[in-house]
């Protein structure tokens, strides 16, 4: 199984690099002041939770779904490594999180709790969008799965978009409550939907899981 996470890791190099290429300009423009940190947090949580779904891709391309689904380690296996594989990501977007946070609190540059609410909840949506995708990439390909990636994001917006055109307001005097309070609850709070976005993705495993088992490749 550890292979199978290093292999993800390897394709998605060229992606990573781009990646890194755009964290380092929009880190630049930060400092500049032309973005604020929690921005960049946010966009780096989400574009680096979308590797998952860009290794189904190159999967696809190289034909690799057909040899692994036949490795003897079984398919349940093959799809723990592509979760486990999420799982890191995740990990690695905490981590970005925390030093960039560190970071803005030690320049005084920005607000550290402000950058790790923004990055928990950036994550809980990206790690959200994922579970959904995953069994889909599995059950209909990446391809034919991208109109769903783009209906989970822009439904949604478009949604906040025609009630605040309509005059539907949303109460948001909680946030100021939440405001006065300790961090330690602030975080605790912003923390539940990671949380439950992870205990969804167990779910997610399973039901990939079995659409792996009955598809033929």
């Amino acid at each position: 199984m550890t292979g199978l996470i290093w292999k993800d890791f390897m394709v998605s190099k060229r992606t990573v690099k781009a990646y890194l290429g755009i964290m380092i300009f929009y880190a630049a423009l930060t400092v500049m002041g032309m973005f604020s940190v929690t921005f960049v947090t946010a966009f780096v949580s989400v574009m680096l939770i979308m590797l998952p779904i860009s290794a189904f891709a190159y999967d696809e391309q190289a034909k690799w779904d057909r040899y692994a689904m036949s490795l003897p380690m079984g398919r349940s296996r093959v799809v723990g490594a592509r979760y486990l594989f999420t799982l890191l990501i995740v990990l690695g977007s905490l981590a970005f999180a925390l030093l960039a946070g560190a970071t803005v609190a030690v320049t005084g540059k920005g607000d550290l709790m402000e950058v790790l609410v923004s990055a928990l909840t950036t994550l809980a949506a990206g790690l959200l969008i994922a579970d959904v995708l995953l069994p889909l990439c599995y059950k209909v390909g990446p391809e034919r799965a991208r109109p769903y990636l783009y209906a989970l994001v822009f439904i949604p917006a478009l949604g906040l978009f025609l009630a605040y055109r309509m005059g539907i307001h949303i109460d948001t005097s909680w946030l100021d409550r939440l405001a006065r309070s300790s961090p330690a609850a602030v975080l605790g709070l912003f923390s539940l939907p990671l949380l439950a976005a992870l205990a969804l993705t167990f779910v997610s495993y399973l039901i990939s899981c079995r659409v792996a088992a009955g598809k033929e490749y």
